[in-house]
């Protein structure tokens, strides 16, 4: 997961800004839902998916 996500902010350089606020967003809601336990950063994303929907999404796992 850490380094899905350092790609993903790194994909921001060059895009729109409405493109940059969203990749903003998600990669927050990301490191929140990382912070809060329900997923690790060795995760592979596949399975931090598979957590996610155990908790009710990534916005769910963001607010737990």
């Amino acid at each position: 997961m850490g380094e899905y996500l350092r790609e993903i902010e790194e994909k921001r350089a060059g895009k729109p800004e409405q493109v940059k606020d969203g990749i903003e967003i998600y990669v927050g809601l990301w490191k929140k839902a990382l912070e809060k336990g329900v997923v690790e950063s060795q995760d592979r994303l596949g399975d931090a998916l598979e957590k996610l929907e155990r908790v009710g999404g990534l916005y769910a796992a963001a607010e737990e």
